[in-house]
């Protein structure tokens, strides 16, 4: 059996000199249709024919036509013309072509009928997919086709060097690009030492056949190179036990002069997979090229005069990000430094400072790249996802075994079961997140996957009470709105609902969904809990047993941050918070720091930055560098930083110890990344743009208004750019007209 992938990667990939492959392999698979076929024209292309044109001899009125063309409606408008003059009583023409045509050919079929009178029935890939083992005859003629024009391709070094873009050795990007297939086949349950080695094994080996071996030495050295910064004689230990492992199955042994080559089964195997991934590749590529050519005309750029380089540029950017990030998470397991994985580069700074290492690409647009990859990141169709996401996890394996020979040993580590404290900024984007549609509710994947593979999930009773009181916030700042106006910034939950397209008008309504007016906390523990599994478990009684100089220097660090906040508010023209609120809320923080730190104490949690089961999952930076500022207040060294950010939690899921526990279903639906500032300010721009929006529609069904308020904010929120999350960002009153009209013309 041929499988679909490969054979559409040799249609899909067919250069225009190998016509006379095509040729044959159209003539075997419609010779029980047509018998009888005898060659009636052939017209020139580049470096040959580029098409074949064959008469049925039984069936004289019908003529087929054999072409690589891309341009395939200019060729079936030529060869008519063609018809008209040699063979005159054509009635039918069979188009038979690896391009992908589908219902694009519909507008064709009439011209052709109208203008020539010939009825044109078109064969395209797809017709070739559908039949590649309709018989023996044809499946073995595509097994053939796909040798000569797939796996000379799949295995050679252009398809390996299309990957992998934030690498640049060859050997590199070939061992990533066998990482990701070992990760994406292996069983859960492998361990992940094991899997890297074999993945590095499979990789050394790609080019070898019975005829073309390697020797033993051959692979040591050359994965030796891959990894130099790691002991030989541990290396040599490592692929001498993958060579084992796998000549049960994948690799044959020539045990007399100890060389080694890929099984035939295994060379098969591989090309079907390496076609799958270039198939998921082509998808990533031309999903990048329609954001950047979306988010470029919404900038008000003329994509038509972006530099040729851009796409490419922008693809490596994603990929450096993925790297970075499992680079750290890397850097901190290895290193026992829960501090160090805060410190990564976010979107922004990996573009900037890409765009500063290459002076070939210096007139790119910062904004424009910056814009386009977040969006690709976070509003990707789910067959992007599935392939950013197995980047991201092959990225993070790559970058372990670069820190490490022995990946399983660092990884284990790591926690495997645990308790987890939320912060406020953990559990408000769950509440948000129910305005949006389920494959972008990137909270609430997270934490279901947390839940998946066994962690429990709590909050503290400050937190409850924070929550509830955010909700009683939004009721009080709406009431305001409609008397005297309201004082500050609109809160977070306001904030979403307004930017998600919904009439402002219904807010109050929505919010009973997690609260009534008399028990608030009450009615907040008890949607945590159904919708969730979040319960709540207070550490007030922790905290208080805590040393003093510890808790008091982490209530100093946190006074301080809030007085901060409090300046740069003011300066907004929002009036400062009152001193027993912010007092309330550092004794907050203070309770979920200190009160897990006690708690790993009281129960003897084992030592070492991630083998403790009791952590604190917040979004405040303060939380995740307030270990290193510690450092400097206390006379001992501070205990380990009980705060983990969602972005490590993501990755400890993907590839942690409970990485066996957690669905390949549920691992796909993953987010990439987490927004660091999902809290921060809406710039008030964009909030006075959907109240336009509201009035202009007037009339108009509400799901409808709903819709393009939340597609113009989206064009809005690129054109302000990274640079809005200080909420300060302005839109021209003739940026806002244009949005308006569009939205209005929609």
């Amino acid at each position: 059996m041929v499988s679909y992938e490969r054979f559409k990667y040799a249609l899909s990939n067919l250069d225009g000199r190998q016509w006379r492959l095509f040729e044959i392999l159209a003539n075997t698979f419609l010779s029980e249709e047509f018998p009888n076929l005898r060659p009636l024209a052939a017209a020139a292309g580049d470096d040959g024919m580029d098409a074949s044109l064959f008469q049925a001899t039984d069936d004289p009125d019908t003529v087929l036509q054999y072409s690589v063309r891309k341009d395939w409606s200019n060729k079936v408008i030529e060869t008519c013309d063609r018809l008209q003059i040699t063979q005159p009583d054509t009635n039918v023409l069979i188009y038979v072509t690896n391009q992908e045509i589908g219902a694009a050919g519909n507008t064709l079929k009439k011209s052709i009928r109208s203008k020539y009178g010939v009825f044109l029935d078109m064969r395209d890939r797809e017709w070739f997919l559908t039949q590649r083992n309709a018989s023996a005859k044809v499946t073995a003629e595509a097994e053939e086709f796909c040798e000569k024009v797939a796996d000379p391709q799949l295995f050679g070094n252009s398809s390996i060097d299309r990957q992998a873009k934030a690498l640049s050795d060859l050997e590199a990007k070939a061992a990533f690009v066998y990482l990701g297939l070992q990760w994406a086949d292996d069983m859960r349950e492998k361990g992940l030492t094991k899997l890297c080695f074999e993945a590095l094994v499979r990789s050394v080996l790609r080019d070898t056949t019975s005829e073309s071996r390697l020797s033993r030495q051959q692979v040591r050295e050359q994965i030796a190179k891959l990894l130099p910064a790691h002991h030989r004689a541990t290396l040599d230990t490592q692929v001498d036990g993958a060579l084992k492992r796998l000549s049960k199955v994948y690799i044959r042994h020539w045990q007399k002069v100890d060389e080694y080559c890929l099984t035939w089964q295994e060379r098969l195997r591989l090309a079907e997979r390496l076609a799958e991934v270039s198939l998921l590749d082509d998808a990533l590529t031309a999903e990048l090229r329609r954001t950047i050519q979306v988010t470029a005309q919404e900038m008000g750029i003329d994509p038509s005069t972006l530099p040729a380089q851009t796409l490419d540029f922008t693809r490596r950017v994603v990929e450096k990000v993925l790297l970075d990030r499992g680079e750290f998470f890397a850097s901190a397991v290895t290193s026992d430094n829960a501090g160090s994985f805060v410190s990564f580069e976010d979107v922004e700074a990996v573009v900037h400072k890409e765009i500063a290492q290459n002076r070939a690409i210096r007139g790119l647009e910062p904004r424009l790249l910056v814009a386009s990859v977040q969006s690709i990141f976070l509003n990707s169709t789910e067959e992007v996802r599935k392939c950013l996401r197995s980047l991201a996890d092959t990225y993070t394996l790559f970058a372990f075994m670069r820190e490490t020979p022995d990946v399983q040993s660092a990884v284990v580590k790591i926690f495997s079961d645990g308790d987890i404290w939320l912060d406020t900024s953990v559990v408000l984007p769950l509440l948000a997140e129910t305005l949006i549609d389920e494959p972008a509710r990137s909270h609430t994947h997270l934490i279901s996957a947390a839940k998946e593979c066994g962690l429990r999930l709590y909050i503290t009773e400050g937190v409850l009470e924070e929550v509830a009181t955010h909700i009683n916030r939004c009721r009080t700042y709406m009431r305001s709105l409609n008397q005297e106006g309201a004082k500050g910034g609109p809160p977070f939950l306001l904030n979403a609902y307004s930017l998600s397209g919904r009439d402002i008008t219904s807010f109050l309504h929505w919010l009973e969904t997690f609260a009534g007016m008399r028990r608030l906390e009450d009615d907040v523990a008890d949607y945590l809990l159904d919708d969730h599994r979040i319960d709540v478990k207070d550490l007030t009684t922790e905290s208080d047993r805590a040393d003093q100089e510890l808790r008091a220097a982490v209530s100093e660090i946190w006074h301080e941050v809030r007085e901060a906040r409090d300046k740069k508010n003011e300066k907004l023209g929002y009036p400062p918070m009152d001193p027993i609120t912010r007092s309330k809320l550092v004794t907050h923080d203070v309770v979920n720091y200190v009160g897990v730190v006690v708690r790993r104490q009281d129960r003897n949690e084992r030592r070492g930055a991630f083998g403790y089961r009791s952590w604190w999952l917040t979004f405040d930076r303060t939380a995740l560098r307030l270990h290193e500022d510690l450092k400097n207040r206390l006379r001992e060294r501070p205990p380990a930083s009980p705060a983990i950010s969602p972005d490590f939690m993501l990755h400890y899921l993907a590839v942690g110890p409970v990485r066996s526990r957690i669905s390949r279903r549920t691992e796909e639906t993953l987010p990439l990344m987490m927004n660091m500032s999902v809290l921060d300010a809406v710039p008030r721009d964009l909030l006075d743009l959907a109240d336009a929006l509201r009035v202009e529609l007037t009339g108009v069904p509400a799901n409808v208004v709903s819709r393009k308020i939340r597609d113009t904010l989206d064009e809005a929120r690129l054109i302000l750019g990274p640079n809005a999350l200080g909420g300060d960002a302005k839109l021209t009153d003739e940026v806002k007209a244009r949005l308006i009209a569009q939205a209005k013309a929609r």
